[in-house]
């Protein structure tokens, strides 16, 4: 794996990963402070043309894991995508063409063409530099839209229109409410009508209708959420929406009505510190990593969107790994477990057979070098370049 240059472009050269230094220290304290997970909803069936790329953000490190995923076996990253400091998002167009890298420490956002061999080519013209940190990035499922959380302590939500060529132009912003909606990460509902936007500092989610010309107005009333909230996702079928609490151990559940109003339906205990979750194609199940519970949960999401615990799908993790985020394979017959720390080294990814009853598998398959050091946010994604 390498990355190239494009005509106007500036090019990035890949490095091979930093071995873990002082970095570890410094991730630590970041990791206690804003600790927050990512998921990636493949699609069903998916059925690519070359190999897939699972790309891994080192949010200590600065740099961007690709891993290729074949034949249903995910190898190890070679030389690395050098990114910018303190990522916790990396997006990915519907398309498989582009993906978005955000940076919270540099306050930047880096995009990239992403080329059938998984090599990356930097885009000149899709840079941002606001001044100010950016926490989260979304694409919207028609591959028009990029949405941003900028800011510290407030943020606000910036669109960006994405041309055919992966430039990024600026059309509008929305203010999240609230004197404390920082550390927003924000999802996209499936038919792309919605943007919901949790604070991780204020401990509550809005909800806000996409326009066709890309603004974003209040689609229902704030809720709460528990302590903490890291990430949500949306059942595909744009139903349900939930979010890992990590200061409450919990999982908040809402129904969404047909304006995009959150009713909520309640909190579901987890064994501790949740993060990224994932839920399979057909709704009928959702993984989530437990950071200081040591391990793997899956939940089945029943008719009403509550949550009950699957025999079969609680997966202890190896000593020393500390799970930040679980991710489906894109034909969502495995589930890989990234870590966010590691006692030593650089993190790790494991991988689980998912059964028709939703229960885990150990596949027996060695753990696979990311290459990066302290990996977190909605950093865990698959990209499919030539789909």
């Amino acid at each position: 794996m390498h990355v190239r240059n494009i005509p106007g472009g500036e090019k990035a050269r890949a490095h091979r990963p930093r071995k873990r230094t002082s970095a570890f220290a410094a991730a630590i304290g970041v990791a206690v402070g804003i600790s927050v997970g990512g998921i990636v909803i493949p699609v069903a069936g998916a059925d690519s043309t070359g190999p897939s790329y699972l790309l891994v953000g080192g949010t200590g490190s600065g740099n961007l894991g690709v891993l290729p995923e074949s034949d249903g076996h995910l190898s190890g990253t070679g030389p690395t995508v050098p990114i910018e400091t303190g990522t916790l998002t990396v997006a990915v167009t519907p398309n498989n063409h582009y993906v978005y890298v955000a940076h919270t420490v540099s306050g930047t956002l880096q995009g990239f063409r992403v080329n059938p061999d998984g090599s990356f080519d930097r885009l000149a013209d899709a840079r941002l530099d606001p001044g100010q940190p950016i926490v989260g990035a979304v694409v919207s499922p028609d591959g028009r839209w990029l949405f941003a959380t900028v800011g510290s302590v407030t943020n606000e939500v910036r669109t960006y229109a994405i041309a055919p060529s992966g430039a990024l132009t600026p059309v509008a912003s929305a203010t999240i409410p609230g004197a404390t909606s920082g550390l927003s990460i924000p999802t996209v509902s499936p038919d792309g009508r919605f943007l919901f936007a949790p604070s991780f500092i204020g401990g509550t989610m809005d909800s806000f209708a996409i326009g066709d010309d890309g603004h974003l107005t209040p689609a229902g009333p704030q809720v709460r959420t528990g302590d903490r909230p890291a990430l949500p996702s949306a059942t595909p079928n744009g139903k349900f929406l939930y979010i890992t609490n990590e200061g409450t151990n919990d999982v908040s559940a809402y129904s969404i009505s047909p304006t995009g109003a959150l009713t909520p339906i309640g909190r579901f205990p987890t064994a501790g510190t949740p993060h990224g979750m994932a839920i399979t194609p057909d709704g009928k199940y959702l993984y989530l990593p437990q950071t200081t519970g040591m391990g793997v949960q899956g939940f089945a999401i029943l008719d009403n969107g509550a949550l009950a615990p699957i025999p079969g799908a609680n997966a202890p993790s190896q000593p020393g790994h500390f799970p930040g985020r679980v991710v489906l394979s894109p034909d969502a017959k495995r589930l890989y477990v990234i870590d966010t720390l590691t006692a030593t080294g650089t993190e790790k990814v494991f991988t689980y057979r998912v059964l028709g009853d939703g229960s885990l598998e150990p596949s027996g398959e060695p753990p696979v070098d990311t290459g990066v050091v302290f990996s977190d946010g909605a950093t865990g994604v698959f990209v499919t370049p030539g789909a």
